[in-house]
């Protein structure tokens, strides 16, 4: 197998080629919802300012309609502290909560190979790419680790953070009970008889022909209600955080990967969740409750739900990533981790000589500090 790597221009993604995008995600040896042309593309057209990104485009030589095995997408970034050398920078707009690389996972090895081999050529400038939350559990990053050492090039983490994560198929009553201390299931249980003083309480998972445009006009609403109206961080808050909103869930809607949880007091929704599935994972982008209702704790309650429904609602799922950083509220409900890392792929001689002292300077303020 032959792979070549092209870098394209976003005028470049013809409808075939988004196509071939969209398909190339759905068989990724690692899903990843943040590197979907249904994110990117609204994520660039509304959020990203004026640069445009520079795509990495890995094809298969000789297959009819060159056969597509892996994409980057990537921004140009100027010296840093930590890498003071012009290099890329893996793209993530202020929504997005992975980055890494999509790659078919039947050529995952072949198309890292390519691709490592294209960064180290004399046609790329840049000394190295750097990548924040690229999934450290994944088979890729494990790949990259293994390969770029064998091809020239060195791939330096500096940074390791834990998510947390639910695995649907170890989800249900029996690990609602076993994770949450007693004193919060009889807290939680309050709540929920509470919201039934107000009206019957439901609890709904939208996905499909179940969901509509009003699924998204009720989840702006109530995110706007909440503590992040207050603050102006609401989606709603920007007419651009809108946009791309709605044109995301639109996409994700069409192929039937968006998908909501809603938690109702008689006909009033009070909680809303967004996710959006990407291979056989889905991804939790965000949550919105009502403030009039939050001494009953509408977004745990509509949280601790999905965990106890998530075995028979989501069977053709793996997991599902929460998208939060260390300290989220959501680290007290879903116990388990998977683990990511902020890492450059260091491609030139001078970037990896200049890491080398970096990292010696360090050693030795740390030893002269103590």
């Amino acid at each position: 197998m032959k792979l070549t790597v092209r870098l394209l221009q976003w005028r470049d993604l013809t409808p075939s080629r988004l196509s071939a995008w969209a398909d190339l995600e759905s068989r990724a040896i690692d899903p990843n919802a943040y590197l979907s042309p249904h994110f990117v593309l609204p994520a660039q057209r509304y959020l990203s300012g004026h640069t445009e990104p520079i795509i990495m485009w890995i094809e298969e030589e000789g297959t009819a309609g060159h056969e597509l095995m892996g994409v980057g997408i990537f921004e140009m970034a100027q010296a840093t502290r930590r890498f003071p050398f012009a290099h890329l920078r893996a793209f993530r707009s202020r929504h997005s909560y992975l980055s890494g690389l999509l790659l078919d996972s039947t050529a995952a090895r072949e198309a890292i190979e390519a691709w490592i081999a294209y960064c180290r050529g004399k046609a790329f400038q840049w000394h190295g790419i750097d990548f924040g939350c690229w999934p450290a559990d994944g088979k890729s990053e494990q790949l990259v680790r293994s390969i770029a050492p064998q091809h020239g090039a060195t791939w330096q983490e500096y940074e390791r953070m834990p998510r947390a994560v639910l695995y649907p198929q170890q989800a249900g009553e029996s690990y609602v009970e076993s994770h949450l201390s007693t004193h919060r299931r009889k807290d939680l249980r309050r709540c929920m008889r509470r919201l039934g003083e107000i009206g019957p309480v439901a609890w709904t998972f939208l996905q499909g022909t179940t969901f509509d445009e009003a699924c998204v006009d009720r989840f702006l609403e109530l995110e706007q209600a909440g503590w992040k109206g207050e603050q102006g961080d609401a989606l709603i808050s920007d007419g651009r955080d809108e946009q791309f909103f709605r044109e995301m869930v639109r996409g994700f809607a069409g192929a039937g990967r968006a998908i909501f949880t809603e938690l109702r007091v008689g006909e009033r929704v009070v909680s809303s969740t967004c996710n959006f599935v990407s291979g056989r994972a889905c991804f939790a982008f965000k949550i919105g409750w009502h403030r009039d209702f939050a001494k009953m704790s509408p977004g745990i309650l509509n949280e601790v739900e999905l965990m106890r429904q998530a075995p028979s609602m989501s069977k053709d799922l793996d997991f599902f990533d929460s998208g939060a950083s260390q300290g989220s509220y959501i680290d007290e409900l879903w116990g388990e981790r998977r683990q990511l890392s902020n890492a450059i792929l260091v491609t030139t001689p001078a970037g990896r000589a200049m890491l080398g002292a970096i990292d010696l300077g360090r050693q030795v303020k740390r030893r002269l500090l103590g």
